[in-house]
């Protein structure tokens, strides 16, 4: 699973004009992490908060200076030079999947367009990997997440309680609820269905509504 080139992945997507992808260099992380906190102050609680420590990338991500083996993308969007945009994508080798913990965007550029680039980044790179499925968490706090999900064919497979913590008002954290999305990257037919035998009542209910196209037997 070696990382794609950030300017192969550009060619294969609509992204708006003056836009430009590019991969995160290890000199730009402190400016990164300074623009996060100013885009998105909720993240400095949660999941997310690690992308606001200059280690993390140091040590987790495939920077210009390190190993591409290192589980974590991290792709920028610039405009006229200027870093506009982050979003992440981290691999398993193990088990073939691609997960996207990250995705922000400086307000000025909001309603650009850029906001599809996180799921469709997330499948293109998945694919260009050889990974098997992409998955990730939306926020319940706005609904743009799950159009976004939905629209590019992500399926909603569950509602996770309490998975992460928000800030909700200044001071104020909270555990909250989390859509969990994902999509399939091999046909559905090399996907081993559970028997029915070993499933409770309850979960062969949920499992049929979620996937009613799939018979348990």
């Amino acid at each position: 699973m070696t990382w794609p080139n950030i300017a192969h992945l550009q060619t294969k997507l609509s992204i708006p004009s003056g836009y430009v992808l590019d991969r995160l260099n290890r000199n730009e992380v402190p400016d990164a992490t300074r623009l996060l906190r100013s885009w998105y102050p909720d993240i400095e609680v949660g999941a997310e908060s690690r992308h606001l420590r200059e280690e993390f990338y140091y040590e987790n991500a495939f920077l210009d200076t390190s190993s591409e083996h290192n589980p974590i993308l991290p792709i920028i969007v610039r405009h006229s030079n200027t870093i506009v945009a982050l979003l992440t994508i981290e691999r398993n080798f193990d088990a073939l999947t691609v997960t996207g913990p990250l995705g922000a965007i400086a307000q000025e550029h909001r309603g650009s367009g850029l906001a599809f680039l996180g799921p469709a980044l997330l499948e293109l790179v998945g694919r260009e990997l050889g990974a098997q499925l992409a998955y990730y968490f939306a926020t319940l706090k706005i609904i743009h997440q799950q159009v976004l999900a939905e629209r590019l064919g992500y399926t909603l497979v569950g509602i996770v309680p309490g998975f992460d913590r928000d800030m909700v008002s200044p001071g104020v954290v909270v555990r909250v609820y989390e859509a969990l999305y994902a999509k399939l990257l091999v046909p559905k037919e090399r996907v081993m269905a559970p028997p029915l035998s070993a499933l409770t009542p309850n979960t062969a209910k949920l499992f049929q509504h979620l996937f009613a196209d799939i018979i348990l037997r």
